[in-house]
């Protein structure tokens, strides 16, 4: 699929949104974030998706693209993490099996502070394979079917059983196959004429966070806000970022983000890092300085991986340095 700027800065967006609603302190504002901003990169990953890769090559291109650069990040910043939380504890076997190894190969929720995105990653992949296996195999009318029975299935997850999780964060694929779906199946569809509904939908859902309503989508500890309300507002505000991005693409203001969209998963994997160092050692609580240098440091440090074809395989999934990074999807 041709590569298109306002995708990449729809990412950008996306990944600021992220940051954004890592560090404030606002919580209206986390919330009407949390909204929205994980649905975002499960929908554009549908909307990207290629069915005609075989099962084995596609498993081996998101296998490079996605395990290898969590692995590379992972064994980096979960040992460092440990060691800022907890300075003082001494590395015995028996801590060093429940801390150290086991958070890294279940992930999930049991991974925290500067790896506390990584179950994104898992989940994402794991989505993207039953996916591709689900759209390959079946019409698509069937592969929504299928995804109703998921969405039930995730509902009654966080309802009856919320503190229930399965390693790589396997049951949110539950939510997030469904979503995925919907991505796939609306880059078929004309919603252009849609958009003054979906802007009404998006005024009505953050009037709901304002007066108090739990309306938010924090997929990682399998809270899904309203049963199917929140997940309509979350698919209205990506339609009305889409359309922002698509209307600032020939822009400054687009490019920009697009740059950002292209380093999205190098930002995701170390905002966190950079953020909680800035609190923790440097002493900068204020939360703008805090998301402005954590982007700057981020989208520098995308830089430098690319010089290395080494690096950039091992950190980025990329092969080459010579063409564009694949961020969290974008092959």
């Amino acid at each position: 699929m041709k590569r298109e700027i306002w995708i990449d800065g729809l990412k950008g967006l996306g990944i600021i949104f992220v940051v954004v609603g890592h560090i404030t302190y606002n919580q209206l504002l986390v919330e009407t974030i949390f909204m929205f901003h994980m649905p975002l990169f499960f929908l554009l990953g549908g909307w990207l998706h290629n069915v005609n890769v075989p099962q084995e090559k596609y498993l081996k291109e998101k296998a490079r693209s996605l395990l290898i650069p969590y692995l590379s990040f992972l064994v980096i910043l979960w040992p460092l993490e440990l060691i800022v939380s907890f300075p003082e504890q001494p590395w015995t076997g028996e801590w060093i099996l429940n801390s150290l190894f086991i958070p890294m190969l279940v992930g999930g929720p049991l991974l925290t502070g500067f790896a506390g995105v990584f179950w994104f990653v898992t989940c994402y992949f794991l989505t993207q394979q039953l996916m591709h296996f689900l759209l390959r195999r079946y019409s698509l009318r069937l592969c929504g079917l299928i995804c109703c029975l998921m969405l039930v299935c995730a509902y009654l997850n966080a309802l009856l059983l919320p503190s229930f999780w399965l390693p790589w964060s396997a049951n949110v694929v539950l939510m997030a196959a469904p979503i995925y779906c919907i991505g796939y199946w609306v880059r078929s569809c004309d919603i252009d004429g849609m958009m003054p509904v979906f802007a009404i939908v998006v005024l009505i859902a953050a009037m709901l966070n304002v007066i108090g309503v739990h309306n938010v989508f924090n997929m990682k500890y399998v809270d899904y806000g309203l049963p199917v309300v929140t997940l309509v507002s979350a698919l209205a505000c990506v339609a009305v970022l889409a359309k922002i991005a698509q209307r600032l693409q020939t822009n400054l203001v687009g490019r920009g983000l697009a740059a950002v969209g292209r380093a999205s998963m190098t930002i995701m994997f170390l905002h966190q890092f950079v953020q909680l160092m800035m609190a923790k050692k440097l002493g900068i609580t204020q939360a703008a300085p805090r998301v402005v240098v954590t982007l700057i440091v981020c989208y520098f440090l995308h830089g430098l991986l690319m010089k290395s074809s080494t690096i950039a395989r091992l950190f980025l999934g990329i092969r080459t340095v010579k063409k564009a990074p694949e961020t969290i999807e974008h092959a």
